[in-house]
């Protein structure tokens, strides 16, 4: 995908999002949180491509296991916030897969705490924040 096809920090502003980019101009922090619930599976079809893109702020949309097809295709991601979304165990398959990640927050998700326990055993290299 072309940089010219990439979404933009002021398309990101303009549904309520934040952005800080790199001085090349490519995205490097997607904060998504105040944007709510208009954030969805289908709208994060709009991040596929942003190759150097390393943190990312989901906490309180609309998003489920789905949404994770295209998380995982962001391979400089390191800090990744599924904070109270509709993500469950079941996410935690492709999430395992994710070892770039530096920190993951589930907190107020819908995944178990049984399930965290074996993420954390397969990516001791990254911090999950998950309190029930």
């Amino acid at each position: 995908m072309s940089d010219s096809n990439l979404i933009t920090s002021k398309q990101i502003e303009s549904i309520g999002g934040q952005t800080r980019r790199f001085k090349s101009g490519l995205l490097h922090t997607i904060d998504l949180g105040a944007s709510g619930r208009i954030i969805n599976d289908q709208w994060l079809q709009n991040l596929r491509g942003q190759a150097k893109l390393v943190e990312l702020n989901l906490q309180g949309t609309a998003i489920t296991d789905q949404a994770l097809e295209v998380l995982s295709t962001l391979t400089s991601l390191e800090t990744l916030d599924l904070s109270a979304t509709a993500v469950t165990d079941k996410a935690l398959e492709t999430l395992g897969t994710m070892h770039h990640l530096i920190v993951l927050s589930l907190t107020g998700s819908k995944v178990t705490q049984e399930k965290v326990r074996e993420l954390r055993a397969s990516m001791i290299n990254t911090r999950i924040i998950h309190v029930e």
